[in-house]
């Protein structure tokens, strides 16, 4: 029987490679993974869909009262994309960011996920709100990058280890200090868990060494 697992969009990307080594592991325990935003897969739960674990962020957990067991999983940075062989621009520091911001035809963010709540705020912060949705790309899911290809943006934003999921794009970075907010992921098996044991076993899994090192390859730190 599968475990059930709604995940965070930003863990697809090391999921590529973890997924075979837990298989190699555990071959008697398939990982079923339904990747969402975490504000909608705190949406699904609440609606009674059923799974035995849940990857999100922090806030979304601290809001579901039918989690149980919790570990802290990573913090996920937030960084800028542009289609694969553009120039790259500077995003050196904060004012240099609002220049590259301003000078771009479109950026592209996704409003439901937690770097799109995030940059909103920043925009605000930034006094650029106005100029940068008369002409933004936003979308409601999925991976912003994915503008890029189709021509749609000259910059896409979202946490790094989601960019890297889209073929034909560059990463120029992460969002400079005093503009960052890296995105804190934890994980719990759920108190209606059909495989409480297995998903305890799994949440043991994701704080080894060797799962540890496949999320510092996208860029994520360990919490603890």
């Amino acid at each position: 029987m599968a475990l059930t697992i709604y995940s965070a969009l930003a863990l697809s990307a090391p999921f590529n490679t973890l997924v075979a080594q837990w298989q190699s592991q555990h071959p008697d325990i398939p990982l079923a993974i339904r990747w969402h935003p975490s504000t909608i897969i705190e949406k699904e739960l609440n609606a009674g869909a059923e799974a035995d674990v849940v990857i999100a962020t922090v806030e979304t957990l601290d809001r579901l009262t039918q989690s149980g067991t919790r570990i802290e999983l990573v913090d996920s940075p937030i960084g800028i994309a542009v289609r694969a062989g553009s120039a790259q621009p500077d995003i050196s520091n904060r004012e240099t960011l609002i220049q590259t911001l301003l000078a771009a035809r479109s950026v592209a963010w996704s409003e439901a996920g937690a770097s799109g709540v995030w940059f909103s705020q920043l925009l605000k912060q930034l006094n650029i709100d106005a100029e940068l949705r008369a002409r933004g790309t936003v979308i409601p899911a999925g991976f912003t990058a994915e503008q890029l290809v189709q021509g749609n943006a000259d910059l896409a934003v979202q946490q790094i280890s989601e960019l890297l999921m889209v073929e034909g794009i560059d990463v120029v970075g992460p969002l400079p200090a005093g503009t960052q907010q890296a995105i804190s992921l934890s994980a719990a098996v759920l108190s209606r868990a059909q495989q409480p044991e297995q998903a305890q076993a799994f949440l043991s899994w994701l704080k080894t060494p060797s799962v540890t090192e496949v999320f510092n390859r996208f860029g994520m730190d360990r919490r603890d």
